[in-house]
């Protein structure tokens, strides 16, 4: 009898594992996603990501010099980006002042000679972009921009003199590529002055345009 039932199971048992292996392949199989993405991992070169803190360029505009009418403007200026959203700047710009209007009345009387008439302002700010966002061209263009406030320090040479001034104003930017870009900024010049009789503050508006480089 044991004999006989040795026979049996040994006769039974291949069968049976035949049968159980198909159902743990199937269950590996179900494990299995229905889409296998295929994906490869992208070598980054660190030396192609821009890192340039540095702006340099030159702007053009309108200065009103008070009392001393509106003159073309000219000039420079060098940016310093401490992060996204702060920078320094440093500007230089150059204007000559025209006729007051008691010289346009008086006929040959000059209040400034001709040198003192030359324009000058130097001065060193803190900017702060404050609207980052985007401009389109078209529906396939579109470029970086950024609004931004700023304000500052530093000197006017007007009038035979060199004058403390202070200046603060706006600002809004278009990235044309990743190194060029191009402002276009308004600006109060505040500084004291007493050519005219009393000292006052003058108030000089500066709406002016430029290009600039990153580097």
């Amino acid at each position: 009898m044991e004999n006989r039932t040795k026979h049996i199971l040994l006769t039974v048992l291949p069968f049976a594992g035949l049968l159980l292996v198909p159902t743990a392949v199937s269950a590996q199989e179900d494990d299995r996603p229905l889409i296998e993405p295929d994906v490869r991992p992208q070598k980054v070169d660190e030396a192609l990501i821009d890192t340039e803190n540095f702006e340099i360029g030159a702007f053009a505009g309108i200065i009103n010099i008070e009392d001393f009418e509106s003159s073309f403007l000219w000039g420079g200026k060098l940016t310093y980006h401490l992060s996204e959203t702060f920078f320094f700047e440093a500007n230089v710009g150059f204007a000559e002042g025209g006729e007051t209007s008691f010289e346009k009345l008086a006929g040959d009387v000059q209040v400034l000679s001709d040198e003192d008439r030359d324009y000058r302002y130097y001065n060193i700010n803190i900017g702060m972009n404050v609207l980052p966002g985007e401009a389109f061209l078209t529906e396939n263009y579109a470029f970086n921009t950024n609004f931004y406030l700023i304000g500052g320090a530093g000197a006017t040479d007007f009038a035979g003199d060199t004058r403390f001034t202070v200046n603060v104003g706006a600002g809004y930017q278009v990235l044309l590529t990743d190194s060029v870009s191009i402002h276009l900024g308004v600006r109060e010049h505040f500084y004291r002055i007493d050519v005219l009789g009393e000292e006052k503050t003058s108030m000089n508006t500066e709406v002016s345009g430029g290009l600039t480089v990153f580097f």
